[in-house]
């Protein structure tokens, strides 16, 4: 069977073709090594060495014979609360919506969650645990809910609480639900975190819930950050924005999750 001709001229220099690469990253979220040498009309060898060259420079990840973007360099927590609004919200929205009457939720941190807890309605009746001060304080003056907020090391990047007493304090506890934000998913690598710790803590709660809700804006998905928290199938449901396309929620829905696409 004869393959689509190469939209890409066999005369791009290395620097071309490396952010050719990067482009197609961004627009596809997952690309196949194997491929890369017919869409570009060059040698394994020089694929390669731009390969090699993209992840030194921390532009790519490569997982399973494909290439991955990196997740980005995390910003500050005063920075993220302003970027992708709509989408945060329409995500808090639906992960909000998940929670049940008279259930114990684990809330972790991030924007994202944190866009949850806000949108829990007032006639709410639960219990939510949280590692994550920002959130604790968005229920402060919610009528209904009890919020215990787990003590430990705050990590400053991510504003949630860290180290041996939070994973004693999360361990002790048996959540029906956990909302979980990540710093990166991948359908094959799974959840991951920018920090060790950070990490533990999420492993923690995720071990301790029934059911886990993964909430993750578009270019959160198809990313691969250092520390592995679990794998794709100790998530129960993902919800995510509507900038993401059928074809990669594809391999999502293949691992058995229930998506849960919400309007921005």
């Amino acid at each position: 069977m004869q393959t689509d001709p190469s939209p890409f001229p066999n005369s791009l220099s290395p620097y071309e073709r490396q952010e050719q690469i990067v482009t197609l990253l961004g627009e596809k979220g997952r690309l196949a090594v194997a491929s890369l040498a017919d869409r570009f009309r060059t040698s394994d060898d020089s694929i390669r060495r731009d390969l090699r060259t993209l992840a030194a420079a921390g532009r790519i990840r490569r997982v399973h014979g494909a290439v991955l973007p990196a997740a980005a360099l995390p910003q500050p927590f005063s920075d993220r609360l302003a970027t992708d609004l709509d989408a945060k919200r329409a995500i808090g929205r639906a992960a909000a919506a998940l929670v049940r009457p008279g259930s114990v939720v684990f809330l972790d941190g991030g924007t994202t969650v944190l866009a949850a807890a806000e949108a829990l309605p007032p006639d709410l009746a639960a219990e939510v645990v949280t590692t994550s001060p920002p959130v604790a304080l968005a229920l402060a003056d919610h009528p209904r809910i009890t919020v215990i907020l787990i003590g430990g090391i705050l990590d400053k990047p991510s504003r949630t609480v860290v180290g041996s007493a939070a994973l004693d304090a999360v361990r002790a506890i048996r959540a029906d639900l956990c909302l979980i934000g990540l710093c990166s998913l991948d359908a094959e690598a799974g959840l991951m975190a920018t920090g060790h710790e950070e990490a533990r803590v999420k492993r923690a709660m995720l071990e301790a819930s029934d059911k886990v809700v993964a909430l993750a804006t578009a270019e959160k998905l198809d990313t691969l950050s250092p520390h592995a928290i679990a794998p794709t199938g100790a998530i129960d449901i993902l919800v995510t924005d509507d900038r993401v396309s059928a074809d990669r929620l594809a391999p999502y829905r293949a691992a058995a999750l229930h998506v849960v696409v919400a309007p921005t």
